[in-house]
């Protein structure tokens, strides 16, 4: 826990101008009470925080992260299938480009 808000801290302090996103996970019984005083360390380093206790059935349903064997892993992945990042064939015929301009408005009216 104290790594990924040391790390959290950080990148805020020199990578972002906004909050970090950044979700600490974190063994509620070793570090539960050790909560207040990380978060008084880091109240001023960190815009924005997000905790979630690492509980063995999860701490509620559609977890962000979800541990699985191989064996779980290659079953849901082998109905996956390549996605197919063509454009679309247009039969011979020039596509029709149907993109709207841009307006730019100021005021009172707007350009075209």
């Amino acid at each position: 826990m104290w790594e990924q808000l040391s790390l959290a801290a950080f990148l805020q302090k020199h990578w972002a101008d906004n909050q970090v996103s950044c979700t600490v996970t974190f063994d509620p019984e070793t570090e539960g009470p050790q909560l207040q005083h990380a978060l008084d360390v880091y109240q001023y380093q960190l815009k924005g925080i997000s905790l979630l206790p690492k509980l063995p059935t999860g701490a509620y349903e559609q977890m962000p992260y979800e541990e699985m064997t191989e064996e779980e892993y290659v079953s849901m992945s082998t109905g996956l299938t390549t996605l197919d990042m063509a454009p679309p064939a247009t039969g011979g015929e020039e596509m029709v480009n149907t993109e709207v301009p841009d307006k730019f408005c100021d005021n009172d009216s707007c350009t075209i």
